[in-house]
């Protein structure tokens, strides 16, 4: 449903704050110092020459930015160092091989600095080595000269994000036509699959020596794998794609797509955007399954952050307190873990956003400081530059977050909360048709997932536009596929009467006033950074329903 009238909207500002705080560019330079220099001693005095800044100075803008001073960011950077080693480790890795390599030397201390943080020893850590693919490389896929399909190249994917193979599609036909159709196939899937940002993606070239298993080290060539199979009856041709989990072969998901021989170019752009759509969603609810599946003591901050996702998209306060919780823990395992700052930061901002901060002012501060922080250990992350996004645009920083969004799609134009987040933005600028295509998309890439959010948000597109009865249905439909989003009720009420419907509206104020009993027409409008325009008839309806100012 799109909007055919726009209306100008005054452009204004609900809050008042001071222009945002540039990242000093030596805290910068400071991290990627100490990430270079993991495995060797350091002093301060080696960061101010480095650097370019009094000591002072730079132990002030970490404490800032960071939380932490720097000695204390690099002897935490070598721990999580030395943990990802460990979980990473061949059969043949000793803990003292990994304690010379993060840059210690007295290894009494190292096991006991290790298990304060980590909660057991580095050994036990070794033990509970994982039996998935190498964390820290894997082979790409092609046409090398291992036999087994595999290049010697390494290339590098980080940690925390999985990986997918993509084998090349079976073909059961001696039609050569069918057969470069499959290879078409592969390589356009992997396309529109390198452009997702929250995946490593290789693709296998050809289909000689296709296996789950690197010959060589017996593992899986990656966590996950996506294999096809082109079939040709007569005039038909059907794709059928099954998408496995290479460390359990447990099936994941899998279709069938069909079409008449003469068609294949539209078949293969059908099946690629279907894949665009469903395999990422899938994977990462895979993904979050295996880190709710492990007993706690095994959870590394990637698994923490993992678990939190489901808490931090579901959008009202309890569960960005329980999202807190698990992300405090990632940070404090792992303080150089980018996601987990940036979605803490997220959180923090929803609390002021759902009017259940006891310091709104406090939180936002907060949230904006992780924000900083963030910025300074990943700036080119999607999740990360979402989140960030979206914490700014709680700020009333409009500009930055534009800044923030726009960079973390272009970076991957499939990012589904990276729409949806735009889509806010959008709506709080009082630009009410773009946020709705934005939030039109977000569904079209993940339609299983119609959460409350997306649909809360078109509703008060319409709002903003004047479709008071638009207003009423997008944002009831949020609030019933959701209903402990009952802070929805700040503007179903005032829709509700914009439409006659005074009885609807006074029930609704009274579901606002169960969510919380003490709320007045002013912290409502301070929370929210929607226009004036749009801020004015909410406090006019809200004190025309007798709500307090």
């Amino acid at each position: 449903m799109e909007l055919t009238v726009a209306r100008p909207v005054k452009p204004s500002d609900p809050f008042a704050h001071k222009p945002h705080q540039p990242i000093p560019h030596d805290i910068k330079r400071a991290v990627d110092f100490i990430r270079e220099s993991v495995g060797q001693r350091i002093s301060v005095s080696d960061l101010v020459e480095h650097c370019g800044v009094p000591a002072r100075t730079l132990r002030k803008h970490f404490r800032r930015f960071l939380g932490a001073s720097p000695l204390e960011f690099w002897r935490r950077s070598r721990l999580t160092a030395a943990r990802d080693d460990l979980l990473a480790g061949a059969s043949d890795t000793s803990v003292t091989d990994v304690a010379v390599r993060a840059g210690f030397n007295h290894f009494g201390r190292f096991a006991q600095e290790y298990r304060r943080l980590f909660g057991e020893t580095p050994s036990a850590t070794l033990r509970r080595n994982r039996p998935v693919e190498d964390n820290r490389s894997c082979r790409i896929l092609g046409t090398g000269s291992n036999g087994d399909g595999t290049s010697d190249a390494i290339s590098m994917f980080r940690r925390d994000r999985p990986s997918l193979a993509i084998l090349p599609c079976h073909v059961s036909s001696a039609d050569p036509e069918c057969r470069y159709f499959a290879e078409y196939l592969t390589e356009g899937i992997a396309t529109v699959l390198c452009d997702t940002h929250s995946l490593s993606v290789v693709a296998q070239s050809t289909a000689r020596g296709t296996t789950f298993l690197n010959a060589k080290r017996g593992r899986p060539i990656a966590r996950y794998v996506l294999v096809g199979r082109v079939a040709q009856s007569g005039e038909r041709v059907r794709v059928g794609l099954r998408l496995i989990d290479a460390t359990t072969n447990l099936h994941i998901w899998g279709d069938i797509y069909e079409s008449g021989i003469s068609d294949l170019f539209a078949l293969q752009d059908r099946v690629a955007e279907a894949v665009m759509q469903v395999i990422p969603p899938r994977i990462r609810g895979a993904e979050i399954e295996r880190a709710r599946r492990k007993r706690p003591q095994d959870l590394d901050a990637y698994d923490l952050v993992l678990r939190a996702l489901p808490f931090v998209y579901a959008a009202y306060p309890d569960s960005a307190k329980r999202a807190l919780d698990l992300l405090d823990r990632a940070m404090e395992l792992d303080p150089g873990y980018a996601p987990a700052t940036a979605l803490a930061g997220w959180c923090h901002a929803q609390l002021v956003l759902y009017n259940s901060s006891p310091s709104h002012s406090g939180a936002r501060s907060r949230a904006l400081v992780l924000s900083d922080r963030a910025g300074i250990l990943d700036p080119d992350d999607s999740l990360v530059l979402t989140a960030r996004a979206a914490v700014h645009t709680m700020a009333g920083q409009m500009s930055d977050a534009d800044i923030l969004n726009a960079r973390a799609l272009a970076l991957d134009p499939t990012f589904v909360w990276g729409w949806e987040r735009s889509g806010w933005l959008n709506a709080y600028r009082g630009r009410p048709e773009t946020a709705i295509r934005h939030f039109n998309q977000a569904i079209r890439l993940d339609p299983s997932a119609l959460n409350a959010n997306r649909l809360i948000g078109i509703g008060c597109a319409y709002f903003d536009a004047g479709h008071y009865e638009d207003a009423v249905l997008w944002q009831l439909r949020g609030l019933k596929s959701q209903p402990s989003t009952a802070w929805v009720n700040r503007g179903l009420s005032v829709c509700y009467a914009r439409t006659g419907n005074r009885l609807a509206a006074l029930d609704s104020i009274d579901a606002l006033r169960r969510y919380s009993s003490d709320l007045t027409i002013s912290e409502i409008v301070s929370s929210i950074p929607f226009t004036r325009n749009f801020l004015d008839r909410i406090a006019e309806g809200l004190r025309d329903l007798g709500m307090p100012d």
